[in-house]
C-alpha cells in the first residue's frame, strides 16, 4: 500500500506536468519568419507626401518683436504672424503653390526688415529662423 500511494502521487505529478505543456510546430515559427522578412524587404512604393501645399513657420530666437508676412508674388498676402515675441515660434502655416514672399518686419531702429522669395511647390516646408542677431538665418525650404 506504501508504494502505491508513492505511485499515484508520482503519476499525478507527471500527468500534470504533461496536460500544462503546449508544443508549437518548428513550421509555424518558419512561417512567421518568413512572413516578417518578406515585409521587411518590400520597397516602400508610396511616396510619403502627396498633395500636400506647402508651409512655413517663423521661429523668433532673437530679442524683439518680429511681424511674418507671407504673400504672393503679385502682393497678395496670404498670412500674417504679428509681433512673434523672443523664444516663440509661429504654427505651420500652409499655402498655395508659387513664388511666395516671405518678409520679416522689425519695428526697431537700426535693423531693417528682411525679404527672401522661393517658388514653393507641393509637399514643400520652410522653417524661418530669426537668430539671436536678430536676423534671419540661411534656411532654406525643404521637400517633405
Amino acid at each position: 500500500m506504501k508504494n502505491l500511494l508513492k505511485y499515484t502521487i508520482a503519476c499525478a505529478i507527471v500527468m500534470t506536468t504533461c496536460y500544462s505543456c503546449s508544443v508549437e510546430s518548428i513550421e509555424n515559427e518558419q512561417l512567421e519568419t518568413a512572413i516578417v522578412l518578406e515585409d521587411s524587404t518590400l520597397p516602400n512604393t508610396q511616396d510619403p507626401c502627396t498633395g500636400q501645399d506647402p508651409q512655413a513657420r517663423i521661429t523668433n530666437n532673437g530679442t524683439i518683436l518680429v511681424t511674418l508676412q507671407i504673400a504672393t508674388i503679385d502682393g497678395t498676402v496670404l498670412h500674417t504672424v504679428q509681433d512673434l515675441a523672443p523664444g516663440n515660434s509661429s504654427s505651420y502655416l500652409m499655402f498655395a503653390e508659387g513664388d511666395i514672399i516671405f518678409n520679416i518686419s522689425k519695428n526697431t531702429t537700426g535693423l531693417s526688415d528682411e525679404k527672401v522669395v522661393y517658388t514653393m511647390g507641393e509637399c514643400m516646408s520652410f522653417d524661418i529662423e530669426v537668430d539671436t542677431d536678430n536676423n534671419l538665418t540661411t534656411a532654406v525650404p525643404i521637400n517633405l
